[in-house]
Parts: C-alpha cells; structure tokens; sequence
C-alpha cells in the first residue's frame, strides 16, 4: 500500500506545470544609435522604443564598447547614469495587468568602471519597490520577484538612478510574465500529505 502511495504521488508531482506568458520584455538590441560615434552605442539616448527618459539622461552601450560588458557578453544594455552628470529616470512604457500571479526580472551590475558604489531604486507600479546599492565591480546578477494582482490596473517599471558622475549601474533584459501553476499541482500537495501520514503511521506501528 505504502508504495503505491509513492507511486500515486509521484505521478501526480510530474503533472505540475509552471506555464509563463510574457507581456513586456525588452534587451535593448534592437535599438538604433542616433549618431554612429561607437559600433552600436550612442550617449544620452532618448529613442527607446519602450522607454522615456526624464530628469537626466542614461546611455545607449553596446557590448565591449567604453570596455563595458553587457548581460551574457552580447548584445546591448543601458548604463543608468548617462553622459551629462545628472543620471535620469528611465520608464517603461504602460504596462496592463489584469487579475493573476506574475514575475518581473531583469539583470543588473555595477558600474564596471572602478569606481565608486551607486544606487537605484527600483519600482512596479504598488507590486515592487526596492533599492539597490551595487560596488564598481559588482557582476551581472538576475533580480525576480513574483506578485500578485487582485484588480486590473496598469504600472510601468521605473529605474531611478541617483548620483551624476556619468558612471552608473548597467540595466538588461527586463521581462514581465503571468505565472500560472495547473490544477494537479493541488492533487501533487495532497499526494504528499498522504505519504507523510503513511510514514508516520508505519513508524508508530513499529
């Protein structure tokens, strides 16, 4: 009986499913440098296709350009602190978030530059506010949050860099997804439950 219990249990775990759909995701490699001063990065760029920037400017970085390396080394990233000594406020464009479960993400560093820490403050709308102090040499890391949502509204994720030195913390791959777990995963957890009570039930009997 016991290890049918395990049998029973284990079938049900495998039909647990995770099943994701992005809304917004944006790498910045399909960006086109205003002026062609570097292969691919432009200073003070303001032509994001999903992003404004206001209250100081942030830069457009192709990787190996400046030395800098941008997340998985390829590609493009933004450095948060743009080429004006005032670091701007980068904003997505309006995201509609509609009732459920979903995951932000997105890959930060430090400045790569050898020099002082930096930081940003981070939101989403009510779901995500966080701060972050990151060293020069800080590497790329993936920050991930999952939220949820009761009613249906709209936010946009917000980078807000303070400092002005032109040398800011590096910004790649921002994604929002709906997260959504099937039904069995309730018949797996019940699954469990039984083989627990199993196994407490044969040691009180031995």
């Amino acid at each position: 009986m016991y290890a049918r219990m395990i049998g029973l249990a284990s079938a049900l775990i495998f039909t647990v499913s995770a099943n994701a759909g992005v809304i917004f995701e944006d790498n910045f490699d399909s960006e086109v440098p205003d002026e062609l001063v570097y292969t691919g990065s432009d200073i003070n760029y303001t032509s994001f296709t999903n992003w404004t920037v206001t209250d100081g400017t942030v830069d457009l970085v192709a990787n190996d350009d400046w030395g800098l390396k941008c997340a998985g080394n390829t590609g493009k990233c933004v450095d948060l602190d743009g080429s004006k000594r005032n670091a701007g406020i980068f904003t997505s464009t309006s995201i509609s978030l509609a009732a459920g479960t979903y995951e932000l993400s997105f890959d930060i560093s430090g400045n790569q530059r050898n020099r002082a820490a930096d930081d940003l403050t981070v939101s989403l709308g009510g779901f995500f506010n966080q701060d972050f102090t990151l060293a020069s040499n800080a590497p790329w890391q993936t920050v991930s949050h999952v939220f949820s949502v009761t009613n249906a509204s709209s936010s946009s994720f917000i980078f807000n860099h303070q400092g002005g030195d032109n040398i800011g913390i590096m910004l790649d791959n921002v994604s929002l997804s709906t997260v959504s777990v099937s039904e069995p995963a309730t018949f797996a957890l019940l699954g469990l439950g039984l083989l627990g009570l199993g196994a407490a039930r044969k040691r009180q009997a031995s």
